[in-house]
């Protein structure tokens, strides 16, 4: 059989997000041809070129995309810069990669993906959790016939105090949109649209906060929301992160992004049937979180964009479920600051 050629791809943006997440899990990605970077401070670019293997460095980043023969491009920097950067790539025709969210705002998104479709093209945003090995584990169980209908999303993700960032007018706001939209696209993962919220806010601090959301799917499945900055001091370094998914007699339970257990609607045990519960644990071991990129789902996103580049798979997070991530933040803040319940339209 003929060797499967690799993806040519280039990154615009060789900043420390960019450095630290992306670029190391090129090289656990057979598919890919790391044929350029760009960084308006060359610096940047040659030293990622020198520590990721790619073949040439560039400052400016049309003089790139005139030169290059690229099958996708990364464009991975603040989300205002995303949404300045991005429709170069898109506008030649070309698959782009961003980082979540694609853009500050849900109209902006929503630019960025009709230009994409409109081009010919598509782009990939990187909700990486989507990749992780819980929430694959997660995925397969509510997919067997024996799960049945899913009833019940629900998720609680707890740091501490949360900066404002990216021109945004609040922390409060700011959350919404550059941490918490991972977790309104988990739970559109596992649940499907969101069609409406009602949202209480509580704030401590300016940047200690906490919402309570209740969430109506448009399946017909409901949800809760636990989002805050008040359970940890550390704020980036201890995180609580929970996801549990209800069908009938039945539910998944993901712990940490590290553990999974799961209550299957039959008890697989009938030696003692007067007791329980009777579940099937994921608890891996030190080894396994030794490969925490693979892991928590950044080398999984990676290959993704290569392999969907070479059309070897189809799907995945793309620039409309950045749009519809931001909607669902755009409509818990409305409802917790005075708008009630908020419908969203699917």
């Amino acid at each position: 059989m003929p060797e499967q050629r690799q993806a040519k791809l280039a990154f615009i943006g060789c900043g420390g997000f960019a450095s630290a997440s992306i670029f190391p899990q090129i090289r656990l990605v057979p598919e890919i041809d790391l044929v350029a970077v760009c960084d308006v401070v060359k610096e940047k670019a040659e030293r990622n070129a020198r520590y990721f293997g790619a073949r040439r460095v560039y400052t400016d980043m049309e003089k790139m995309l005139n030169e290059e023969q690229l099958d996708g491009v990364f464009v991975i920097g603040p989300a205002p810069q995303q949404y300045q950067l991005a429709p170069a790539v898109l506008k030649r025709g070309i698959p782009v990669y961003v980082e979540k969210p694609s853009a500050n705002l849900s109209s902006e998104a929503k630019e960025l993906a009709q230009l994409a479709e409109a081009k010919g093209t598509w782009g990939q945003c990187g909700f990486m959790k989507r990749f992780a090995d819980v929430y694959t584990i997660a995925q397969e169980i509510v997919n067997r016939p024996e799960f049945g209908p899913i009833h019940v999303v629900k998720a609680k993700f707890g740091q501490g105090a949360y900066p404002k960032i990216w021109g945004i007018d609040s922390a409060k706001r700011a959350m919404l949109i550059g941490q918490l939209v991972h977790i309104f696209d988990l739970v559109r993962f596992f649940g499907g649209d969101v069609s409406a919220v009602h949202a209480m806010f509580r704030q401590v601090t300016d940047t200690n906060f906490a919402y309570a959301v209740n969430l109506q799917f448009a399946s017909g499945a409901i949800g809760q929301l636990d989002v805050n900055s008040l359970n940890m001091k550390a704020p980036f370094r201890d995180i609580i992160e929970i996801l549990e998914v209800m069908g009938l007699e039945t539910h998944v339970t993901c712990e940490d992004k590290l553990r999974v257990r799961y209550q299957p609607r039959e008890d697989w045990c009938k030696a003692v049937p007067h007791t329980g519960r009777f579940e099937y644990v994921y608890n891996p071991g030190w080894v396994s979180i030794a490969y925490s990129p693979r892991m928590f789902g950044y080398v999984g996103e990676v290959q993704h964009f290569a392999r969907r580049c070479l059309g070897l798979v189809k799907g995945g997070p793309d620039l409309w479920d950045s749009y519809k991530a931001l909607k669902i933040g755009e409509a818990i803040y409305e409802s917790a600051h005075g708008g009630g319940l908020v419908k969203i339209a699917c």
